[in-house]
């Protein structure tokens, strides 16, 4: 009797987090499977014992996004942010709960910051780029209409979120003076990507090799071991005789980063002896004030 007496005590005498222990690893693995109510629960008592652990502030803040607890994911993205000022994860996340609320200049605000603190932080680029898209449509749309309506554009724009912290990002490196990304900015590269697209597929058409070659990067070799054996290949190809027709459309664009972009469409291409109908990606990086194809693949047959 003694001796289970004095279990009882030690049991009862022990710290509660001890017989309730919850880990960062339980947490992370909650999130996975989208057992987003048992994460609530798991990064609270993690906050409890630590209110300044990066992750579980994050985690729990998804969580609690997930489950349409808006306020609570707010004021712990928020809090995630002044404390970190040199992550983008919450910022991304936190734009995601402002643009379903309608404050699309607060989401876009965000994003911009997130590309800031990470310039090569492919989601926020994507994200924001579907945002001005939205804007851009939406402001078409009422300048036609004369409509004063909500876009349901803009209500379905669904953002890509992000479920994983890293807390070893580097400072931000945008150097003062420099020029951030803006509406505007980002319109005008994505229409001079389109252009470009157009402009090569002409040059290809009309068999313009000096200036279908100027296109690339001069580094560009595709399959070949050497550029200037990627020259020869396709001056002997398109200067075939013959007519060659090739159109594109449903272009696609998505940012990777501020000099990097991956456009993809569909092509159609014909000539004397060869036809054909596929799915290709070309991928622009920026060489000096030029944009310049770096990679080119199929990506399906259609």
């Amino acid at each position: 009797m003694t001796r289970r007496f004095i279990a009882l005590m030690l049991c009862l005498l022990l710290p509660q987090s001890s017989l309730a222990a919850v880990s960062i690893a339980e947490l992370r693995q909650q999130i996975s499977a989208q057992q987003f109510a048992a994460a609530v629960q798991t990064g609270e008592q993690l906050l409890t014992a630590n209110t300044a652990h990066a992750e579980a502030r994050f985690l729990t803040a998804y969580a609690y996004q997930m489950t349409e607890q808006k306020d609570r994911a707010i004021e712990l993205y928020q809090g995630l942010i002044d404390d970190n000022p040199q992550l983008p994860e919450p910022r991304n996340n936190l734009a995601m709960i402002y643009l379903a609320q309608g404050d699309y200049d607060h989401a876009s605000q965000l994003l911009v910051e997130a590309i800031h603190t990470h310039p090569s932080y492919a989601t926020a680029y994507d994200n924001l780029s579907q945002i001005y898209k939205g804007i851009a449509s939406e402001a078409y749309r009422r300048a036609v209409s004369e409509s004063t309506e909500p876009s349901k554009y803009m209500h379905s724009i669904q953002l890509t979120a992000i479920t994983g912290l890293d807390t070893t990002a580097a400072e931000p490196i945008a150097q003062a003076g420099a020029s951030e990304p803006t509406a505007v900015t980002f319109a005008n590269q994505e229409t001079l990507l389109l252009e470009q697209v157009k402009r090569w597929a002409q040059a290809w058409s009309s068999k313009e090799l000096e200036a279908y070659i100027d296109f690339y990067a001069a580094e560009f070799r595709a399959r070949f071991k050497t550029h200037s054996q990627w020259v020869a290949n396709r001056r002997e190809r398109i200067l075939r005789p013959g007519e060659i027709s090739v159109e594109v459309s449903d272009i696609q664009i998505k940012w990777r980063s501020e000099n990097r972009a991956i456009i993809d469409f569909r092509q159609a291409f014909d000539s004397p002896g060869y036809s054909d109908r596929v799915v290709k990606r070309l991928v622009f990086s920026r060489v000096g004030p030029q944009w310049k194809i770096t990679e080119e693949r199929v990506l399906s047959v259609l």
